[in-house]
């Protein structure tokens, strides 16, 4: 950290253990493929930039523990010739294990969830193949996909951003021919204004950044 009275002089390393277990194959004589797992993460001494109330310095130091855990399924499915049907869906828990410490200026207690963390999201998909003339395919499909409700930075109080959940439609079609592919998509079809970023504890609060329209 710079040099500043008061300030912590340097900060240490954050470190995280991961186990995970999962399985993954096909069936149906192939026409069936999944993969699924659980999984635990443990987060040992969370870097944070604080603000010091005396100086108005940003500095970092450590806070305590946090841990993140889910579950995650995706299957493919291809049940009738140039049809392909893809899903997947996760469960994340991610949350701290540790309040923060009393001289922290952010306000953290152990059960609050992280920054940015949905617990349940998601996504399907359609695609089609189908023949056209000579050795030119076309295609067509789109993808649902679904991000689960979310809380912004920790802030000097209990009070934090929230970000509601939200789906996005995607689009596409296009031609293949040999190695060539001309593609045509058109993303957020259904044009939806969702908040990924900003808002309580930013330094604008009153401005958001959103997904591309």
């Amino acid at each position: 950290n710079a040099a500043a009275f008061g300030l912590p002089a340097s900060y240490d390393a954050d470190k995280t253990k991961n186990y995970e277990i999962g399985v993954k194959g096909d069936a149906l004589n192939h026409s069936l493929s999944y993969d699924a797992s659980i999984y635990y993460i443990d987060w040992k001494n969370i870097q944070l930039i604080l603000v010091d109330a005396t100086s108005g310095s940003g500095y970092y130091t450590n806070a305590g523990g946090a841990k993140s855990q889910g579950v995650e399924l995706s299957v493919e499915s291809r049940p009738l010739t140039g049809l392909t049907l893809s899903a997947w869906a996760a469960y994340n828990n991610a949350a701290l294990i540790q309040a923060f410490p009393a001289t922290s200026t952010a306000f953290g207690r152990s059960g609050d969830r992280l920054p940015f963390s949905s617990r349940v999201s998601g996504n399907v998909g359609i695609d089609q193949e189908f023949p056209l003339a000579g050795n030119i395919r076309g295609f067509a499909g789109g993808s649902i996909s679904y991000v689960g409700d979310r809380q912004g930075v920790f802030t000097s109080t209990a009070n934090r951003q929230n970000f509601p959940s939200y789906a996005r439609t995607d689009l596409r079609a296009g031609l293949k021919r040999n190695s060539w592919t001309v593609n045509l998509f058109m993303n957020n079809a259904a044009d939806r204004r969702a908040a990924l970023k900003g808002g309580i504890g930013t330094i604008y609060p009153a401005a958001f950044n959103y997904i591309q329209p």
